[in-house]
């Protein structure tokens, strides 16, 4: 249809104009970040309704938004727009019949309006008019309880072979969780699917697969496109070392080499043009040359170790395609999935049998939930009878779509039902931004938008109309070029599936006056050090970085706050000072939330963050739910001690002791009444007689009242809720207690029943990350720094943003798992062996797994986009390395590349955002590099400004005094300052060396593991020096060893936990295999108490050889083994050996530690310990004298652990050995 000329007067734009009066076909608007989509969407309903040839009412328009709050926005304006144009005409009697009808006007999710289908044409799907939206917890409860009745009927089925085989395949031992966990994600991801049941049944067909077709097989072919892919990558890094060649300076020698190994990557990709066999032929021959020497004088150090890390790459990356490719031939892979494709079909099997179960019970118990509404909705419209689809295709002239981005399957099932049938003549018009499509998570499919994008054209001829609002009318210059820059290195179809072409570029479109410029910043924070060792603990590393950055941005606050730096108020047009409500922290998730905060009140600014979190570990509502507990079972010691302790009943930690020690067997339950019977202190029986008695008429009410009025009665026996209401921060405990009330009146409503089926509601929402805590909305007048998610962040805008912890790794856990989901291929297990009990990725999980990969990384960029465009006038991007100038040179390398794009081996490499955002800005004209690398510069309009912090210059006061002073007080203890040092050194060294009557003592913790002890004692032999004893009170650094200073191969601890843990889950009922030590391992990796790394470290024959000596013969025959016991004991200082160098003779130490294994045989007990260390004999020493050095370097351990174990349990230990992984030897420990 010819659209109306634009007035000249009218500030819409060009497409704006067109997005608002197309019509007579199918259109989809690609609106840009801050292109005022909601105002074209609102602009356009009022113009259907004013139309003078076709006005419309608004009920003739089905108006669907992403969210229930963007419904009531887009309600209100629309309202809003009517008052405006009656105001111009307030004769209008259509416009007051608009005003009328828009209470009614279907303006809503589009699960409000699969509802309203529902509840209209129920009896078509045979559906109870009365039920009820169900709670997700209810709904995860109810589906436990339906699969839990599906697998005992298969459980108890008769010809269930390959059922069992599946269970064994994955299952552990003690359960069958991780098969029910895939049959729950199996089952929710189907919903995602028009047609669930027909898309599970062709889930085996992925795995039909002959030898005649593995080649042409579309994984296959998949396969070779990701190897194409990563040879690339490995080409690049070899040109780029061959380059370093040809400088001055360079290792010109190694030059011959690395042409080699490119003729090696050039076969190889040449290869992947053949069958899969001869592929593998010469991918299985391949080998790289070795290297020729680089000497002489003139080679640069620098240069030759770039060139060798480069070639070590490349050579990673072959070697990894290798390994992970062609370790098998083609007839073993498609043996190994056609061996695997009748248990996929049990599992499909399983699924639909699960989901005609649950949908039973659901109309049993006429309750529904949102996947039913939209199931429900979309059978109705496409049943035989099209009645209710040709009714709403009459009703609505138009279905206007806002957020098509995240879309998913069944919702765009359900438009296309009610929509005209052709899209050239149609009547749908659908705004979103792909590129801002971030909730792929909840199953929303992008690729919806993508195809119609690429079908659709500019005139509408054969198609659909596509209209493209580039211009952002919410940002400064500099941050949408900033944005322009970043991504058109970064998007393309195969890492981020799509291009970013001239039409999504954003173009400047808000009036800001002319002021001082601000690039897009970015702040490269260095957390390296040469001295200060790194924390053991990724979370305490992760929690330096944490200060750190928020520690530069609080520095970077109060400077633009004290310097009176303005920003620009569009509504009153002028320029203001900036608040601290102008300032917005965005992360990728919340968990720096609270380190963040605490930095910012240091230096003190107001923070507020969205939360929502922390109702259950409140003080009152843990001692209510411990009372439930123990109300549903009082034989838990646990929820028992926690209430006696608590202001119910107002018993300490000694009394409990007390009662413990009085009756130390059973349950603390038994020992509490034994207690009342015959305890001697009055007060204590008085106030246990009446929680006892209470406890009795609690019990009796929850079996037989509601559960609701059980808890208020509680609140009144107790007076519990009087009393938190006199505590600090009262009235918000009390609004607490009254949460837990009206839950579990909302609880009631639901389908189950019971005390305890109610705190198994609670512990599910608790796993599922629910809480009752409601956040409070910011009022205008609040002026503090908000901090959320950029999820959070999406629809919103802010003058400045700081974004940070783009140096954190992405979360690629999903992919890690053994089982992969994916809508067109289906489902992708590991390959598991029953038999000879081995498991390894299948040809499938591979595949899916390079997929699903860069499905995330895509979403990732996405993520980056929404919040590089949530600015309206400053962006700070930060970013901590723990080695910046590793990381430069590591950027540096795509950065040559004469494209825009960079490779796209790189992007898909990336772990982290910096790793796309560095790259990409050190390819800009004006930015400046520390190093010396070659470049392409790109001359482009945006503006960047490039920081390098060191984290020196954000410690805090005393953390800087801490540091300078650390080098002379390390002097100074060691007595090598010199007598002559300025006034306040001699004082301070006065205060160091004055003597303390306890510093023994005080030198060492109160509590020490056995370990420790027997170091002090080996130390002491030695040389008397203690210089390294644990010192309690000496604060920990803040900034730590970096973690890429380590050594990347396990420490021997981390090997002895290693084999400690096997041994500890080892059963010791009969003698293990090398299949069943595979096994085990295999279930440690997966339940991540272990690592890969750890796992391979251990040798399956030094286990084996325990259970082959006598000591693992006995074991095994034993009536009684215990393993990893712990204790804690105090010993007299005075017991212990060399404690006079150490201690005070009138000390008591804790001694604490853990034994191996502890079995029993025939009455008589024995302690046994592990040793991993390498039993090496010193030079001329013999077998007897190697045994006499390790029995002593280890008897002082031993000898505690079985005081320790003799005192605590009241019993004698027979024998004390130590057994030796290395070389299987043993050893006695005599009394």
């Amino acid at each position: 249809m010819k659209i109306p000329p634009k007035p000249i007067d009218v500030t819409w734009t060009d497409d704006q104009w067109k997005a608002i009066y197309s019509k007579g076909q199918d259109t989809l608007v690609a609106a840009a970040a801050g292109s005022g989509k909601t105002a074209v969407l609102v602009q356009r309903i009022i113009e259907k309704l004013l139309n003078k040839d076709e006005p419309m009412n608004v009920d003739e328009l089905l108006v669907v938004t992403f969210t229930n709050a963007s419904a009531q926005e887009m309600r209100h304006r629309i309202g809003e727009a009517i008052e405006k144009e009656l105001e111009k005409n307030p004769n209008s009697s259509h416009l007051r019949q608009q005003l009328t009808l828009l209470n009614k006007a279907s303006i809503s999710t589009l699960h409000s309006f699969c509802l309203d289908v529902i509840r209209k044409y129920y009896y078509m799907i045979e559906l109870d008019p009365v039920f009820r939206i169900g709670d997700e917890t209810e709904m995860e409860l109810m589906g436990d309880d339906v699969l839990e009745e599906v697998m005992e009927t298969y459980y108890s089925g008769e010809n269930a072979e390959v059922f069992f085989r599946l269970v064994d395949m994955f299952s552990n031992d003690r359960s069958d969780d991780q098969l029910l966990r895939m049959i729950r994600q199996l089952y929710l991801f189907s919903q995602s699917h028009p047609k669930p049941f027909f898309w599970l049944e062709t889930l085996p067909d992925l795995y039909d697969v002959t030898n005649d077709s593995f080649d042409e097989n579309d994984l296959t072919l998949s396969a070779k496109r990701m190897m194409e892919l990563e040879l690339s990558g490995a080409t690049a890094l070899l040109q780029q070392a061959y380059e370093l060649t040809l400088k001055p300076g360079g290792p010109a020698a190694l030059g011959e080499t690395l042409q080699q190994d490119l003729a090696v990557i050039q076969t190889l990709q040449h290869s992947l043009g053949g069958k899969w066999d001869d592929c593998r032929e010469h991918w299985l021959k391949a080998a790289f040359p070795r290297a020729k020497a680089v000497k002489g004088a003139d080679v640069d150090p620098d240069l030759k170790d770039r060139a060798t890390s480069y070639r070590n790459k490349a050579k990673k990356i072959v070697e990894g395609m290798k390994e992970e490719w062609f370790s098998l031939s083609s007839v073993s892979w498609v043996r190994q999935m056609q061996e695997m494709k009748p248990y996929i079909a049990q599992l499909a099997e399983l699924v639909q049998r699960f989901t005609d179960a649950f949908q039973k019970r659901k109309r049993e118990e006429n309750v529904v939930d949102f996947s039913d509404l939209e199931h429900y909705c979309l059978a109705i419209l496409q049943a035989e009878e099209p009645t209710a689809a040709q009714s709403y295709q009459k009703k609505f002239k138009e279905i206007l779509v806002d957020e098509y981005q995240d879309t998913n399957m069944v919702q765009e099932s359900i438009i296309q039902a009610i929509k005209k049938p052709t899209e050239e003549a149609g009547n749908l018009f659908m705004v979103g931004d792909v590129k801002q499509s971030i909730y792929r998570f909840r199953l929303a499919e992008p690729t919806l938008f993508l195809l119609k994008y690429g079908r659709f054209t500019d005139e509408a001829i054969d198609s659909g109309q596509k209209i493209d609002l580039s211009r952002n009318f919410r940002s400064r210059y500099e941050v949408l070029e900033g944005t322009n820059f970043l991504f058109r290195q970064l998007l393309s179809k195969s890492v981020g599936e799509m291009e970013y072409e001239r039409a999504a570029e954003l173009i400047p479109g808000a009036a800001f006056p002319e002021t001082e410029q601000h690039p897009v910043t970015v702040a490269l924070i260095d957390q390296s050090t040469e001295e200060s060792q790194v924390s053991e603990e990724d979370a305490e590393e992760d929690l330096a970085q944490a200060q750190l950055e928020a520690r530069y941005i609080a520095k970077e606050i109060k400077t633009m706050l004290d310097s009176g730096e303005q920003t620009y108020d569009a509504k009153r047009k002028q320029h203001r000072p900036i608040r601290y409500r102008d300032v917005v922290i965005l992360m990728r998730s919340m968990t720096w939330t609270a380190a963040i905060q605490d930095e910012l009140k240091k230096a003190g600014i107001p923070s507020y963050a969205n939360l929502s979190t922390g109702y259950f570990e409140a003080t009152e509502v843990t001692i209510m739910m411990s009372l439930l507990s123990v109300i549903d079972n009082p034989y838990q010691d646990i929820p028992v001690a926690s209430v006696l302790r608590s202001p119910i009943v107002m018993l300490n930690e000694e009394q409990l002791a007390e009662i413990r020690n009085a009756h130390p067997k059973g349950y603390f339950y038994e020992a509490v009444n034994k207690y009342v019977a015959s305890g001697s202190n009055e007060e204590w029986v008085t106030r246990l007689q009446r929680f006892i008695t209470l406890l009795h008429k609690w019990r009796t009410k929850a079996r037989q009242g509601s559960l609701a009025e059980l808890i208020w009665e509680i609140y009144r026996d107790t007076r519990y809720y009087d009393f938190v209401g006199g505590t600090a921060g009262g009235k918000q405990r009390q609004a607490n207690l009254r949460a837990l009330y009206n839950r579990a009146r909302q609880y009631e409503k639901t389908s189950f029943r019971g005390l305890f089926r109610f705190l198994r509601f609670i512990e599910r929402m608790r796993e599922r990350g629910d809480d009752l805590g409601t956040a409070r909305a910011l009022s205008e007048q609040e002026d503090v720094v908000r901090i959320m998610t950029i999820h959070s962040s999406k629809g919103l805008e802010f003058p400045v943003v700081y974004l940070a912890g783009m140096g954190r790794s992405f979360n690629m856990m999903d992919i890690r798992k053994s089982y992969l989901l994916d809508k067109e291929a289906g489902i992708a297990t590991s390959y598991v062996n029953t038999e000879k009990r081995y498991t390894m990725p299948s040809f499938p999980q591979q595949v899916l797994k390079k997929k699903k990969r860069l499905e995330m990384l895509s979403e990732e960029m996405r993520v980056l986009y929404v919040a590089l465009t949530r600015p309206q006038e400053r962006l700070t991007i930060i970013s901590t390395s723990k080695d910046l100038e590793k990381d430069l040179y590591s950027w540096a390398e795509p950065i040559q590349e004469k494209e825009w794009v960079l490779p796209e081996y790189y992007r898909m490499q990336a772990k982290r955002p910096i790793d796309w955002i560095a790259p990409a800005i050190m390819r800009h004209h004006e930015v400046d590099l520390p190093i010396e690398v070659e470049r392409t510069e790109f001359n482009h309009p945006s503006s960047f400004s490039l920081k390098f912090v060191h984290h020196q210059s954000l410690l805090l006061e005393d953390e800087q005094q801490s540091v300078a002073e650390d080098g002379w007080i390390k002097s100074l203890l060691e007595g090598k300052v010199d007598k002559e040092v300025t006034d306040w050194k001699e004082k301070v060294y006065d205060q160091f060396t004055w003597s303390y009557p306890y510093e023994r003592s005080s030198s060492v913790r109160s509590k020490q593991s056995v370990t420790e002890l027997k170091r002090i004692m080996e130390t002491t032999r030695e040389d008397q020096d203690h210089g390294w004893l644990q010192k309690g009170g000496i604060r920990k650094p803040l900034y730590e060893r970096p973690k890429f200073m380590r050594e990347k191969a396990l420490s021997s601890a981390e090997i002895g936990t290693a084999h400690h843990l096997v041994m500890q889950y080892l059963s010791f009922d009969q003698a293990p295999t090398r299949e069943s030590l595979c096994l085990i391992k295999k279930e440690l990796i997966e339940k991540e108490l272990a690592t890969e790394v750890q796992m391979e470290a251990i040798e399956e024959a030094r286990i084996l050889a325990f259970f082959e000596s006598w000591l693992g013969l006995e074991a095994m025959a034993a009536d009684r083994v215990m393993k990893e016991v712990p204790f804690s004991l105090g010993i007299p200082a005075s017991q212990l050996e060399t404690s006079e160098a150490l201690l005070n003779q009138e000390d008591t130490v804790i001694v604490q530690g853990i034994v191996d294994c502890l079995f029993n045989v025939d009455g008589k007990w024995t302690l046994v310990d592990y040793k991993t260390d390498t039993w090496l004999p010193f030079k001329g020493e013999t077998e007897e004298e190697t045994l006499e050095r390790m029995k002593e370097r280890y008897s002082s351990q031993l000898k505690l652990y079985r005081k320790a174990i003799e005192t605590i349990w009241n019993i004698k230990v027979h024998q004390t050995a130590l057994f030796f992984f290395d070389g299987g030897h043993i050893i006695l420990i005599e009394e």
